[in-house]
């Protein structure tokens, strides 16, 4: 009896494990969207890489001290090379990462909840699987490559004298207005932040979606992870 009573004990500790493990899993919403507008319908982005995340750096931040930090996150794979990316006067230094080991998307969106708890990372992005390994035009950029979004969007309004829909929104989202495009007037850059309600692809559709805009797309990069 002795002995069946601590079967039946271990048989409950591991069933208890176990429903840890799925709660680890699962504490986190899966919030991938596989697709943006154009032309007024929905454009398939790709399939969710389980390898890779994007984390976006605010600039004033140098490459040493986004390396130091990097190396303390044990889900990571520190033996991975990755590439520091910095673009014209984009705010954002961005780092394609790969993880330790494939996950879920509920196990990837529970490890962007905790990168951006970090002061270090402004953000951190899903990314999508793609065939294309080439850059705008036509050159070979790596042998893998991925596709994310960095934190801004663009907004294109129906007349840029009355910006009443746009500045409502902005205000209801919790997003920034970075700048008007001096030679198309009806486009708008926004940037998403830590207080903002949702990423800049959740927000871009979310913007169209309204229809109190013409369009809203968020900006689509390539990175070599091979």
């Amino acid at each position: 009896m002795k002995n069946l009573i601590l079967s039946i004990m271990a048989i409950m500790l591991l069933f208890t494990a176990c429903r840890k493990d799925d709660d680890l899993t699962q504490q986190s919403d899966c919030g991938f969207i596989d697709f943006k507008y154009y032309n007024g319908k929905q454009f398939n982005l790709g399939e969710m890489s389980n390898n890779y995340i994007l984390v976006g750096v605010d600039t004033s931040y140098s490459d040493s001290q986004i390396k130091n930090f990097i190396s303390t996150l044990s889900y990571l794979d520190q033996s991975y090379t990755y590439t520091i990316h910095t673009t014209g006067q984009y705010r954002f230094k961005e780092i394609p990462l790969r993880l330790k080991s494939s996950k879920n998307c509920g196990q990837i969106a529970h490890i962007i909840t905790e990168l951006e708890k970090n002061a270090i990372f402004s953000y951190a992005h899903y990314t999508m699987k793609t065939d294309n390994c080439t850059n705008l035009i036509w050159e070979q950029i790596g042998n893998l490559c991925i596709n994310s979004y960095g934190s801004n969007f663009s907004v294109k309004v129906f007349d840029e004298n009355d910006l009443t829909y746009l500045n409502q929104k902005i205000a209801e989202t919790n997003t920034e207005l970075v700048e008007q495009n001096k030679f198309m007037p009806k486009w708008f850059e926004l940037r998403v932040t830590k207080n903002s309600k949702g990423d800049a692809l959740k927000l871009a559709n979310y913007f169209y979606e309204t229809g109190l805009f013409e369009h809203s797309e968020p900006g689509i990069s390539k990175y070599a992870v091979e």
